[in-house]
């Protein structure tokens, strides 16, 4: 796997998390709503800006778009948090890592110095970047919290 294409995995699966709290409902069309992202994130947000229909002439406006785009925001604000762990493990070393952590839930993984873990300064800048990002997108400031909240308790308590 590439990657972009690590990215984009790395990106659904956190993303995927935090809408299991911010929109459980969604995560029945989560991986074609994602394919879709991934393949035009401009046109995936554009469609996410407004009611569309959603099988029997339901309408939904669906946050997994602007979810995405917000995941793929926090991962480059974790990539950043960590800073040297980054440049010492090499980005793709922090990825896999990562996607373990998210994988195993509350248990450390050790072993070779690969621990990594966000501080509680570390965890407000992701929130931070999270929440400036969802608003960016316009969605309303009680989606926004919510959903910059349920990333961040998507890499604390799993990862």
């Amino acid at each position: 796997m590439g990657a972009v294409e690590d990215d984009k995995a790395l990106i659904a699966e956190l993303t995927e998390l935090a809408l299991s709290t911010a929109a459980p409902d969604e995560l029945v069309v989560f991986e074609e709503t994602a394919e879709e992202y991934f393949a035009d994130p401009q046109a995936a947000l554009t469609a996410a800006g407004k009611d569309s229909a959603v099988g029997f002439g339901l309408e939904l406006a669906m946050i997994t778009p602007v979810a995405l785009a917000v995941g793929s925001a926090v991962v480059q604000a974790i990539l950043t948090a960590l800073g040297d762990r980054v440049y010492q493990m090499g980005r793709q070393g922090v990825g896999n890592l990562m996607r373990r952590l998210l994988r195993r839930g509350s248990q450390p993984i050790h072993g070779q110095g690969s621990e990594i873990s966000l501080s509680p300064d570390q965890a407000r800048f992701v929130r931070q970047v999270a929440l400036d990002r969802a608003r960016s997108l316009g969605m309303p400031e009680g989606q926004a919290i919510m959903l910059a909240d349920s990333f961040v308790g998507a890499i604390v308590v799993n990862g």
